[in-house]
């Protein structure tokens, strides 16, 4: 799991200004104690603890050492984003802490800043790992004004930065995030150069007067550092990192500055992004709050996107005005100091993508290798305990061989002894044998002959029925023609019997019969038809015809029935000659076996 690390915050309470002190302003509700700064009420008092916290008295040097900037910049050497920005109201000292203290033209010359000095001290560790690596420098300087981005390095300065209207370009990719276009980079080789760079763009920045700062700053600043670094030994090793060191703008009241106009429109301008500012913080400070950081409301969010709840080291250095009538500004920069402390980043090193893969594949050869020789291992223990079991089951063997030789030789013995009774005794056994070899033959044979009778006597069975089905249709056809002709023979037979049936199983015939009388309407109608024909030879001959062509019908059907049924009848008769067969050599056997 990444280590995740907390926003450092320091808290610098500037002195008071010889002004400030003519004015008659004075400190009397700010109190310091050691990472306490205390604010004093009219009843109680309340605390707030940080991670540094710089007294009225504390110097630039003292700034750089407790905020352990050394630190932050050996973060950068190593591959790490950094991000140090000073925020608090207007006049607190930002400026002041951030670049140092401005002569008349603007130039920090006579006190040297955290900018400066983090300069000198990020070129103090370049020569120190440049036996290790090969660095390369570039620094870029851009302002965010009335919420447009100017580049204080390229043609906008303080008198014309009205020429780029529009401001510069602000894209988003996925690795860097937002990054502003055409922008000029430049490359420089000694802390000097760099630092003569951060003076021409301070140059360059927007400022103004009003009532509570004579150079006010009326925009955001972002000095960026870019460093990429090359391992010597390994060439393929490329690492970009970056520090960004951030002056904000301060936020203000117009009715106390008494700002109109141009400036007025500043004012609500940096109190607009401010605010954006704030709100990011408080909704990244509280873990239970799951809204979306409002990034892209303000082009100062977006720049400060990677510092604030991104992947890089944090520090904020709030700046305190210590005059009583700051007093509800004072305890604002108070609180959301305070909630910036709990905002958690994760800083990751910029590795080279191939070089990711690269370190991750020999992660995992070393984490396969480990397996593979833990296995090794174990495969080792588990052969030394089968070489064990193995030499135990031999001489286990070895006893159990003399164990069974000896009761072979005894075994021997007694069959000698016994061999001339048991000769007379194989020689039966084996007669016995053979016998009952024999007679399971037999059985066998039995079995199969009795399995194909039984199949032929169910195919002669289906046969006899489908025929005894076919001569019931056909003497039921016989018996309704007979009916619907009025034959004189058949209404002379008794109507109650039957039609002459097979029993199953047997090819007896029954004596001829007659069905029960069962007209339908169709044969009275016909019937009567044919009595109220008034021709009465011409009804005789029709009558006399059809009697004659049933009976040669019925003779038909009679001659064609007849062959059959004693053809199946012969088959039956054989199937029971076969079936006593059978019963006769089944108890032969059965004699046989007994």
């Amino acid at each position: 799991m990444q280590n995740q690390q907390k926003i450092r915050v320091a808290v610098r309470i500037r002195p008071l200004l010889d002004h400030e002190k003519r004015q008659g302003h004075l400190n009397s509700r700010i109190d310091c104690n050691g990472q306490e700064v205390i604010i004093k009420e009219e009843r109680n008092k309340k605390s707030y603890k940080f991670d540094h916290v710089l007294p009225e008295a504390a110097s630039q040097e003292q700034v750089f050492k407790s905020c352990e900037i050394d630190q932050l910049v050996q973060s950068v050497i190593d591959g790490y984003h950094v991000t140090v920005f000073a925020y608090g109201q207007t006049g607190s000292g930002k400026t002041h802490t951030m670049e140092g203290l401005r002569d008349e033209e603007g130039i920090a010359v006579k006190q040297d800043g955290l900018i400066p000095k983090t300069i000198h001290s990020l070129f103090n560790k370049i020569k120190q790992n440049a036996l290790q690596k090969d660095f390369s420098v570039y620094c870029s300087y851009l302002q965010i004004y009335n919420e447009k981005i100017y580049d204080l390095l390229g043609e906008t300065t303080k008198t014309n930065y009205s020429v780029q209207a529009s401001g510069l370009k602000m894209r988003w990719n996925v690795r860097d995030q937002f990054v502003v276009e055409n922008l000029f980079v430049y490359q420089c080789k000694t802390a000097e150069e760099v630092i003569q760079l951060f003076k021409l763009g301070s140059r360059n920045r927007i400022t103004a007067s009003h009532k509570l700062n004579f150079q006010s700053s009326r925009s955001h600043s972002i000095f960026e550092i870019k460093i990429e670094s090359i391992d010597l030994k390994n060439p393929d090793s490329f690492i970009t990192s970056k520090l960004e060191l951030v002056d904000l703008a301060g936020s203000e009241r117009i009715s106390i500055t008494g700002t109109e106009g141009r400036q007025a429109k500043e004012s609500i301008e940096i109190n607009k992004s401010l605010m954006t500012l704030r709100q990011v913080i408080a909704i990244l400070s509280d873990t239970n709050n799951k809204t979306i950081p409002p990034y892209r409301d303000s082009k100062l969010t977006c720049l400060l996107k990677q510092s604030i709840g991104g992947n890089c080291f944090c520090l904020m250095i709030a700046c305190i005005a210590p005059l009583d009538t700051f007093y509800d500004e004072n305890v604002s920069t108070l609180q959301y100091a305070t909630k910036a402390a709990y905002i958690t980043n994760i800083p990751v090193k910029n590795d080279d993508p191939k070089l990711k893969v690269i370190n991750d594949l020999k992660q995992q050869i070393n984490s396969l290798k480990q397996e593979l020789s833990k296995a090794n291992q174990h495969i080792e223990f588990l052969s030394n305990i089968a070489q064990k079991q193995d030499s135990n089951q031999n001489m286990n063997n070895i006893q159990t061989r003399t164990n069974f030789d000896n009761l072979l030789q005894n075994q021997q013995r007694l069959l000698e002894e016994e061999s001339s009774d048991e000769d007379a005794n194989k020689f039966e056994y084996t007669q016995f044998n053979d016998r009952l070899i024999d007679s399971i033959n037999m059985v066998r044979e039995l079995l199969l002959s009795n399995k194909e009778m039984r199949e032929r006597e169910e195919q002669i069975n289906q046969k006899c029925e489908s025929m005894y089905r076919e001569i019931q249709f056909l003497q039921k056809e016989n018996f309704e023609l007979r009916e619907r002709l009025g034959d004189p023979d058949q209404q002379r037979e008794s109507p109650q019997k039957r039609p002459s049936t097979i029993k199953k199983n047997t090819m007896m015939m029954e004596e001829p019969g007659f069905l029960p009388e069962q007209v339908t309407q169709f044969q009275r109608n016909f019937q009567k038809d044919f009595r109220d024909t008034p021709n009465k030879d011409y009804k005789d001959s029709q009558m006399s015809m059809t009697n004659r062509n049933i009976r040669a019908h019925s003779q038909r059907t009679q001659g064609r029935q007849l062959p059959l049924i004693s053809t199946y009848q012969q088959n039956f008769e054989e199937v029971q000659q076969d079936e006593m067969t059978n019963f006769g050599r089944r108890s032969l056997y059965q004699k046989q076996l007994k």
